[in-house]
């Protein structure tokens, strides 16, 4: 009975051949784990028997260690002692059943065992059940089939059998005769060998698709392989493969990189058809810490187009990670070989490493050799207008100091221009007790950044020179011109008996090493008398700023008014104390500091009205005012101070005496909602925002209006306002306006208004929306209630892409060995229903006077991308959707060009909802107000297909590429697809 023990262990033990394990989508790379569905079968109440209660002499035999319990039963039982043999036979109502611990074997014919050929056989309808392990039976596919085992092989034939394996997700193969091999090693897997047959992961009874196969193998480190394979939707063949491959070894292993390909690119659908393969290549695991992925991504020259030829990128990337030492990161290259003769080179170094606990290094850094090239041939929307940025940063702990040191790097697409910041200084110190009442807390910074190559219109642009052969002039863009700029501040503020004595100084300095044309005016009328160009223009400025505030008198009235004194020592003029420029030959020059008083209150004014409203119990206006008073005494600004800026006396109102009046202003309309179900009085009820009004400051100086005209009293040059509502969730709305033409220290400023920017966004949803809103307002407990506009949340992933600021800065990836950064769609899986909408409009003020340069975006790409017109239509869309990265580098003093930038204003949509349970659509634009024309599209509709997902995708880039793609993946093994990519490169063409 010990043999038969024995014997029944690994007998059952066969049905662990298909163990749970991870597979990877790439080698070596992220995972997931699968729960396996559990087979209904007629034969499994069989295996759940209420064994007999064993007597006590049983009792005592189960008790003894060392033993392995093996419980068996059936209808008749017949041991042959002289053979050594034992048959186990069922009857029609009565299984062959044999357990050992969870571990079953079920039969309606029998189990039969001989010694003298090591073979355990069964046959008729079995099961080979397994269920502690997680995975699925071995049964027979219900019309009778045969289990032999051999002990001295350790290997199990089955026939007509279904059997369960588990490659990360769970296929059911049926086999008319397959072969199970013990993993030898001592490991749960084993090697399955298996003839004709079909697989699927589907568990219906009737499965929805199968694959049929001439043989299959399984290898014990879980990699299935299956050849050659017909693909069945029902009983309808669909299509044929040579092989079915899956690895799902568990842990970091080296493999195949599954390349990404259509059909389309197999067998063209069209003439015009560009194939594209990417992805072909393999991962090498080196060791616990290191891997390594090479791989090509190949697009055809057939039916080559200007500006599209067809490439050859060579990639490569070596990721790392040392948990043990605190550090990771990754490097990666790519070599792209245009076929028109154009190369590029991509260099990527992510790095992240601990030193210790208090000391901290970061960096990514990322090197193109060809702008033009690492974007144009993308098909991601957002990678098209990315900027290609490299950082580092390098933090330590010094006592009770704190050192940061940093740098940065940018590159444009398909620009010469590129701007460093090298280095970044910070040192911060907590508050240091130098004697029980002087306490010290000193914090220094220091900053140089420097834009090489500038491709911006001006003087110096280009370069003439006179063909010797010819005689003809011609020209050539300059890559000379350059500026520089450093900045150096030190604040040591004291606290002396515990007052504060605030102090600072501040050190600019900045150079701009191309030629400008400035005008030079008369010093006392103000008018223009001559122009000169400067080789180059320069300035230092360097201030110190005392704050005397908290050594003064204390404020008072903090619960009603919030009163503030304040007294300080301040600039006559606005501009730094010390200052050096072209127009002084580099001699410093300094004006006038003076003692400045005033005082300030903020205080909060309600009012309300507890009459009900509607919906609402009570209403309360709440005003919040910022008022301030500033007095000054008149005192000189020099000659020599204004001539260093390039300013005159003409009109001239800094050394004026200052009675200077600030207010701003907020405004909240909060209503509380009325509890209908609240019959005591006592509920609080929900508080919400009906309106939010928010205005920024204005300046009004007395002594200014009374010398001059009465708006000259006005002396703040921008003026703006925020609007938000709880009524509507997702809303905010604000605006500004420039209030002056010329400059507020003169008395030629006009007071004119102009716009300059708006900001509109605006989001809704299924659980954020103004129906909710105004249906909890109506009292329905269902509602979901509106959040307060300080608890919002901004993590929402929709918010982020309707957001170009955002998406544009997860678009700034790795350049180099990036598998990610030609995939052709950006699926989209979408939750319940959201759309978002946000304008922007930025309209700076037209300069006045004849030094100007229109900042024209067309001309200036124009000259960017020569005859290229996809480089050209890329560059205008960078230039109109990212303003803010190429605002012109202006003069150092009055009179040199100014910059005439015309407006832009685009709105970026993003909207995704379910069609039905199984259907989800998205679309994501960006449409430019100014061009009248979309920027980009990213649209999108998947369809949940039980065993398969089917994506329609379709992409516009700004640079002119689009691609229209679906897919129809396999869930249980998505590199198991049907794909159709229609990719173009082209050359601008509008939507």
């Amino acid at each position: 009975m010990k043999r038969f023990a024995l014997l029944a262990l690994v007998l059952v033990a066969t049905a662990g051949a298909a163990d749970a394990q991870i597979i990877p989508r790439l080698p070596g790379r992220g995972a997931v784990q699968q729960t396996p569905p559990q087979k209904k079968d007629s034969l499994h109440d069989s295996t759940r028997v209420v064994w007999p209660t064993p007597d006590s002499a049983a009792q005592v035999l189960l008790a003894k260690k060392g033993y392995s319990v093996t419980k068996y039963q059936g209808d008749t039982a017949y041991f042959d002692a002289q053979h050594r043999s034992l048959d186990l036979l069922a009857a029609k109502k009565r299984r062959a059943i044999v357990t050992r611990d969870s571990q079953t074997v079920v039969s309606d014919s029998g189990i039969y065992y001989s010694e003298s050929s090591h073979h355990v056989t069964t046959g008729g309808h079995y099961i080979l059940s397994n269920p502690s392990s997680g995975q699925a039976d071995i049964t027979d596919l219900g019309h009778g089939g045969r289990v032999d085992y051999s002990l001295e092989e350790k290997s199990v034939r089955v026939s007509n059998a279904r059997m369960g394996v588990n490659n990360g997700q769970m296929w059911y193969m049926n086999m008319g005769v397959a072969k199970v091999v013990g993993d030898s090693t001592g490991g749960k897997s084993a090697t399955v060998y298996a003839g004709a047959g079909s697989m699927t992961s589907c568990d219906d009874t009737i499965p929805d698709y199968h694959f049929e196969f001439k043989e299959a193998k399984r290898t014990s480190g879980n990699t299935l392989v299956a050849a050659p394979a017909i693909l069945y939707i029902k009983d309808i063949p669909v299509m044929w493969l040579p092989f079915i491959f899956t690895d799902s070894k568990s842990g970091r292993h080296s493999g195949i990189i599954v390349p990404q390909f259509g059909l389309g690119d197999i067998v063209r659908n069209s003439p015009s058809y560009r194939r594209n393969i990417d992805h072909f290549g393999y991962y090498w695991a080196l060791n616990d810490y290191a891997g390594l992925s090479t791989w090509i991504d190949w697009r055809s020259a057939a039916g080559s187009v200007p500006g599209d030829p067809g490439w050859l990128k060579l990639n490569s990337e070596w990721d790392y990670k040392w948990l043990d030492r605190f550090l990771g990161g990754r490097i990666g290259f790519t070599k792209t070989f245009q076929r028109d003769g154009s190369e590029n080179t991509a260099v990527s170094w992510t790095h992240s490493q601990d030193f210790s606990h208090d000391s901290h290094l970061n960096l990514s850094a990322n090197y193109v050799t060809n702008t033009t090239l690492q974007r144009q041939n993308t098909f991601n929307p957002y990678a098209a207008l990315a900027t290609i940025a490299s950082q580092a940063t390098y933090q330590e702990k010094l006592g009770p100091a704190s050192l940061s040191i940093g740098a940065t790097r940018k590159q444009y697409p398909g620009r010469p221009q590129v701007d460093e910041t090298f280095p970044t200084v910070s040192l911060t110190s907590t508050s240091i007790a130098i004697t029980k009442w002087l306490n010290w807390t000193p914090s220094f910074s220091y900053s140089h950044s420097g834009t090489s190559a500038i491709d911006q219109p001006g003087l110096g642009q280009f370069v003439y020179r006179t063909d010797p052969t010819t005689g003809l002039r011609d020209s050539t863009e300059s890559h000379a011109r350059n500026s520089e700029m450093s900045t150096l501040s030190f604040d040591t503020p004291f606290q002396i008996f515990g007052r504060d004595f605030k102090n600072s100084f501040r050190l600019n300095q900045q150079r701009n090493n191309f030629p400008q044309t400035i005008q030079l005016s008369d010093f006392k009328t103000g008018q223009v008398i001559d122009t000169r160009i400067f080789a180059a223009t320069y300035r230092t400025d360097f201030d110190w700023i005392p704050d005397l505030t908290s050594i003064g008198i204390p404020g008072f009235g903090q619960n009603r008014f919030n009163f503030s004194p304040t007294i300080s020592f301040q600039n006559v003029d606005p501009g730094p104390y010390w200052v050096a420029s072209e127009q002084t030959d580099g001699k410093f020059v300094h004006q006038s500091k003076r003692i400045t008083a005033g005082v300030s209150a903020s205080p909060t004014l309600y009012a309300l009205f507890q009459h009900s409203i509607g919906p609402f119990s009570a209403i309360r206006h709440s005003i919040s005012p910022t008022l301030s008073f500033t007095l000054a005494p008149a005192t000189d600004v020099s000659d020599e101070y204004l001539k260093a800026l390039g300013r005159t006396r003409a009109g001239y109102l800094g050394n004026l005496a200052q009675q200077s009046l600030s207010f701003g202003l907020t405004q909240n309309f909060e209503a509380k909602i009325r509890n209908r179900a609240d019959t005591t009085g006592t509920d609080h009820g929900t508080v919400i925002k009906l309106l939010s009004i928010t205005m920024t400051p204005l300046a009004y100086d007395l002594e200014r209006a009374k010398h001059h005209k009465a708006i000259t009293g006005l002396t703040t040059d921008s003026w703006g306002y925020n609007l938000a509502s709880d009524l509507l969730p997702g809303f905010d709305f604000s605006s500004s306006y420039s209030l002056f033409e010329g400059s507020t220290q003169t008395d030629t400023a006009r007071f004119k208004p102009y716009l300059t920017t708006i900001s509109a966004n605006f989001s809704i949803g299924r659980d954020q929306n103004p129906f909710t809103a105004f249906a909890k307002l109506l009292g329905k407990a269902n509602a979901a209630p509106p959040q307060p506009l300080s608890q919002r949340s901004t993590s929402d992933s929709a918010q982020a892409v309707a957001h170009p600021e955002d998406a544009q800065s997860a678009a700034s990836q790795a350049v180099g060995g990036n598998i990610h950064a030609n995939d052709r769609f950006i699926p989209n899986a979408g939750q319940g229903w959201h759309a978002s909408l946000s304008l922007s409009r930025s309209s700076p003020r037209p300069p006045t006077g004849t030094n100007i340069i229109n900042f024209d975006p067309r001309a200036r790409c124009a000259t960017i991308a020569g005859a290229n017109t996809l480089l050209f239509d890329t560059c205008i869309a960078q230039l109109q959707v990212q303003p803010t990265t190429d605002t012109p580098i202006g003069t150092t003093t009055v009179g040199g060009p100014q910059y005439n930038i015309p407006p832009t204003t685009s709105i970026n949509g993003n909207v995704n909802f379910n069609l039905t349970p199984k259907w989800t659509a998205a679309w994501q634009t960006t449409y430019d107000l100014e061009r009248h024309e979309f920027a980009s599209h990213i649209v999108s509709l998947q369809r949940e297909l039980h065993d398969w997902r089917a994506i329609f995708g379709f992409t516009q880039s700004p640079n002119g590429n689009f691609s229209f793609n679906f897919t129809i993946a396999l869930k249980a093994e998505p590199d198991i697809k049907f794909d159709y990519n229609r990719s173009t490169v082209r050359s601008g063409v509008p939507f």
